[in-house]
C-alpha cells in the first residue's frame, strides 16, 4: 500500500496539475482563435461582398 503523503506536497502536486492544464487551454485558446481568423480573412479575400 502507498503511504499517504502530507498535505502541502499533495496541494503542490494538484496545483501543477491545474497549471500546465492551464497553459495548455490557454495555449489552445490562442491557436484556435488565430486559425479562425486567418481563415475568415481567406474567406474574405476569395469571397466578393462578404464584410466581417
Amino acid at each position: 500500500m502507498l503511504e499517504s503523503v502530507p498535505p502541502l506536497v499533495e496541494t503542490v502536486i494538484y496545483g501543477y496539475f491545474l497549471l500546465v492544464a492551464a497553459i495548455g487551454c490557454y495555449l489552445y485558446g490562442r491557436f484556435w482563435v488565430s486559425a479562425r481568423s486567418r481563415n475568415r480573412d481567406e474567406l474574405a479575400d476569395e469571397t466578393p461582398g462578404l464584410e466581417s
